[in-house]
């Protein structure tokens, strides 16, 4: 089992910022990128755990996916998206995801989708 950072990957500062509150709060040790080409640039030990957003500029959060499935193959990745389509949830999941979660989200929804994840 990975000792590195759960990294949050989105686009959007303010959900950055709710995700990073609620999960350092919990003790995770935590990195940031806002969109699939930065995080895959990050040094670093790999992350235990990644959040992804699918709507992000530069590249797809399913393309962000599929390539950190590559470089990290047993980090976990748990999609969180504003988009709901029961087909691109099974699209997330057949590409690897650990799970998906829509937006908005509840901080438990969040803690027990990371601990699962983590456990897993």
């Amino acid at each position: 089992m990975s000792h590195g950072p759960i990294l949050i990957v989105d686009d959007d500062a303010f959900v950055r910022t709710l995700l990073r509150e609620m999960l350092a709060g919990q003790g995770h040790a935590l990195r940031e990128a806002e969109n699939g080409q930065e995080a895959l640039e990050l040094d670093g030990p790999p992350p235990r755990m990644v959040l992804l957003d699918l709507l992000m500029p530069q590249m797809s959060g399913m393309e962000a996916l599929a390539r950190i499935r590559d470089r990290w193959p047993s980090t976990p990745v748990l999609v969180i998206s504003s988009m709901d389509s029961e087909r691109l949830v099974e699209e997330a999941l057949e590409a690897g995801a650990a799970g998906y979660i829509t937006k908005p989200f509840h901080p438990v929804e969040i803690a027990s989708a990371v601990r699962r994840a983590l456990a897993a």
